[in-house]
């Protein structure tokens, strides 16, 4: 079989265990090495409740501490990481949103990344240098998002959910040049060893996450490969992967691989309309584009 395992399973969150479970296993599975720790990075992005679909669903994460503790490890130290951002107070959000008690019955531990000691670490790539939390040092990744449109990336998905890895508040700085930054973070702190995309409940339309309409999709994608997941949850969303630029930068720089074998769901069974209007994203990319150029004169003059 050539190509990387993406498993696509229809779920509620009703049932979103034993769905999860077989998620899991059809992509190959959650197998630690020499790891003596488990970070999982949820999507912590707004003030949004999980029925939303905009932020990681307590009950999802529930099951993902589940299937470690009984399938992978009842004693491996687990910790659920986000970072602080302009909008976003991680160690509120947590507890307001029903994450906390959840982490804490499956004897795991919450960390906020924006307050985890950090090494300085410079991408070859593209010139970028990023505080990287040591809590990832000989860690096994798993990273945990939602699917969702984003107007200045198209997707929010696996690759993007790695920008709540930069501990800095103002990460809206890199927004220029979101695509290089998303891939640079990847490179620099390391792709993740497993993807798991909560696509029960999502976000579309171009003004996702912060403000799109729920989509019910139904649908939970997991695997090894990240690039090849957000490839899958491209096509899934309606979008042409190709014509994603932090996925098709990913894919040129060896973060993963675009040529992957889809099991469980037929690809083409599954797809949704996650209202997207081209034309209206692109009027929005082009007014932050000249946002951003009369702050930077105005910062100039002053």
């Amino acid at each position: 079989m050539n190509g990387s395992l993406v498993s696509i399973v229809k779920s509620s969150y009703d049932n979103v265990y034993p769905n999860l479970f077989q998620a899991i296993n059809l992509a190959g599975g959650i197998k630690l090495s020499n790891q003596k720790k488990i970070v999982i990075k949820i999507n912590l992005c707004d003030s949004r409740t999980p029925d939303t679909g905009a932020i990681t669903h307590p009950v999802f994460l529930d099951a993902l501490l589940k299937y470690i503790r009984e399938h992978v490890s009842d004693t491996v130290a687990i910790y659920v990481v986000e970072s602080d951002g302009r909008v976003v107070i991680a160690d509120l959000f947590v507890k307001w949103f029903g994450l906390l008690p959840v982490i804490e019955k499956w004897n795991a531990k919450w960390l906020n990344l924006s307050k985890n000691e950090c090494d300085e670490k410079k991408d070859s790539e593209f010139g970028y240098t990023f505080s990287i939390p040591k809590i990832f040092d000989g860690a096994y990744f798993i990273t945990l998002p939602k699917l969702k449109t984003n107007v200045l990336t198209n997707i929010t998905c696996c690759l993007k959910n790695q920008f709540g890895c930069n501990p800095r508040l103002d990460k809206q700085l890199l927004h220029p040049n979101i695509d290089k930054a998303i891939v640079a973070l990847n490179l620099v702190i390391g792709a993740p060893d497993f993807c798991i995309v909560d696509g029960i409940v999502g976000v579309g339309g171009i003004w996702g996450p912060s403000f799109g309409p729920p989509i019910y999709s139904e649908l939970i994608v997991a695997g090894h490969d990240i690039v090849a997941v957000d490839f899958v949850c491209a096509k899934i969303m309606g979008f042409s992967p190709r014509k994603i630029g932090h996925i098709r930068l990913a894919a040129k720089k060896g973060v993963g691989n675009t040529n992957c074998v889809v099991v469980g769901e037929r690809l083409d069974d599954v797809k949704r309309d996650f209202e997207w209007s081209s034309f209206q994203a692109m009027l929005f990319k082009l007014a932050l584009r000249f946002q951003a150029r009369a702050f930077k004169r105005k910062t100039n003059e002053e």
